[in-house]
């Protein structure tokens, strides 16, 4: 790895709370085999992210990321105002079906207290539903706010029928249009 791959890595690191870092690479196998490795690292030994399957894009997916916090980081204000308007439609819609209201606690990007490489790096909404506080996390909320366009993936959600989400088979609320089920452990970080 060189200095710029290096440097890029310490200011994420620091940048999610981590102390050190370890590169890691696997030889990608089946298809990818013919000399392709898998290259990310792990924060203080406890957390393996996967970055990029060739050094090429290995500086520039960790810029991204980096990026992505910043800007999470400068329009959380206008990301929680935007939330809170959705949640206004869809309580007044789960009223109808006699579903439990939605309370916004909080939202954030990272989850630094979960061993998931998937959980740790994700945006999410933290909710309150029938006096269960979660972390609400759907792959394409979470990618709306990576790329900032959480305004645009909303006003999507509103043109669309309210459906059950998948595997939910007692849905008991309603969040961008969309019923889940508070009382099981999907579409959430942690349990």
């Amino acid at each position: 790895m060189k200095r710029k791959e290096k440097a890029a890595v310490d200011e994420f690191v620091a940048l999610v709370g981590g102390k050190t870092w370890e590169p890691v690479r696997h030889k990608c196998i089946g298809k990818w085999s013919s000399g392709m490795t898998d290259y990310g690292f792990v924060i203080d030994g406890r957390i393996t992210l996967f970055v990029s399957n060739s050094m090429a894009y290995f500086k520039k997916r960790i810029r991204e990321w980096i990026k992505s916090i910043h800007t999470f980081e400068a329009k959380k204000d206008c990301y929680l105002r935007l939330l809170r308007e959705q949640i206004e439609k869809d309580n007044d819609k789960a009223k109808d079906e006699k579903l439990n209201p939605v309370r916004l606690i909080d939202i954030g990007i990272l989850s630094p207290e979960s061993n998931s490489p998937f959980d740790f790096f994700a945006p999410y909404v933290l909710v309150e539903i029938n006096g269960r506080r979660f972390k609400h996390q759907t792959a394409e909320l979470s990618c709306a706010i990576m790329v900032d366009s959480l305004a645009g993936y909303l006003e999507e959600c509103n043109c669309k029928d309210i459906y059950t989400a998948r595997a939910v088979r007692t849905p008991d609320y309603i969040f961008c249009g969309v019923r889940f089920d508070s009382r099981d452990n999907m579409y959430k970080i942690g349990k």
